[in-house]
Order: structure tokens, then C-alpha cells, then sequence
């Protein structure tokens, strides 16, 4: 038995956790394939990881779009929905990734997530579905991860060739 629990400790030792954050953009689904690939046939997982941004529950709130509860629950199970998939569509080289779901400020969950998973590196895409005036002037969730960040990052822009460099 105690030879059984020490092997499970080397493997998980030896395996590789990559956080992919999703907000469903095209960029997104590109830093999942990145993770795959750089996952390759290694030991390791894959967590595909979405967050409800809050600011956005509270604003249906205030136009009073339903009561939080009723607007977390809706956001809740169709992130759900849309994040399996996403993860179905996009799983390759017989890895599966798993789906977590998320809560709060995108950029601060994601590093609370990474933390929590003792996330090995984050890859996520350099842009995202937000095309607003606060993106633009405060930056970006991708900006404000690296800022606070203790591990690495790996942003991947769109419209990229990836080659091995050699």
C-alpha cells in the first residue's frame, strides 16, 4: 500500500498542469491547441478553465435582467455547456482536458486558479472576445495575468505560424 501512494506522488511529481483560460474567441481555442501540443505525450493535464466575469453579472442586475441568482445559475450552466464543446471539438492526441468554471475578476481567478492547481504554465490567448474602451485604455486580461503572475505564460497571438525553431 505505502509503495502504491509513493508511486502516485512521483507521478504527479513528474506531471505537467497547463491552465488554458477561455473565453471561447478564436484566440482561446488556439492556446488550447498550443497546450496540446506542448503537452504532446507527456504526463500531464490540461485544465480548460472559464470565469464568469462579475462586472458583467452586476450589470444585468442593474438592468434588471433577472436577480443574481437566477443570472449566475443561466451563466453558470451555459458556460458549461459551451465549454464541453469546446473541449470536445478541439481534444487531441487522446489528452482530455479538464473543464473548471470560474467566478469574479478573469485576471484574478485565473492567477487564484493557477495557484490552486500548482499550474506548471499558463497559455492563454493574447486576445479576447473584449473589444471595449476599458481593454483598450487599462488593458487587456492577458496584460493583467503577467502583471501578477508568479509562473509562466505563454500568450498566443492569432494569425501565427507556428515553427520549430532550430
Amino acid at each position: 500500500m505505502k509503495k502504491k501512494r509513493q508511486k502516485e506522488a512521483e507521478k504527479r511529481l513528474n506531471q505537467r498542469t497547463m491552465l488554458v483560460p477561455v473565453d471561447f474567441s478564436y484566440c482561446s481555442r488556439l492556446a488550447l491547441r498550443k497546450a496540446y501540443e506542448l503537452l504532446n505525450r507527456e504526463e500531464g493535464k490540461i485544465v480548460a478553465f472559464h470565469v464568469i466575469d462579475h462586472h458583467f453579472i452586476e450589470k444585468c442586475v442593474r438592468h434588471d435582467l433577472g436577480n443574481e441568482g437566477e443570472i449566475k445559475k443561466n451563466l453558470y450552466l451555459e458556460a458549461k455547456r459551451r465549454l464541453h464543446t469546446f473541449l470536445f471539438h478541439e481534444q487531441k492526441n487522446g489528452i482530455e482536458a479538464e473543464a473548471a468554471i470560474g467566478e469574479g475578476e478573469p485576471f484574478v481567478e485565473i492567477n487564484k486558479k493557477a495557484i490552486e492547481l500548482d499550474a506548471d504554465m499558463i497559455v492563454m490567448g493574447s486576445c479576447g472576445k473584449a473589444n471595449d474602451m476599458n481593454t483598450i485604455f487599462f488593458g487587456s486580461t492577458a496584460e493583467k495575468v503577467l502583471r501578477f503572475i508568479t509562473r509562466p505564460v505563454l500568450c498566443v497571438p492569432p494569425d501565427t505560424e507556428y515553427r520549430n525553431v532550430g
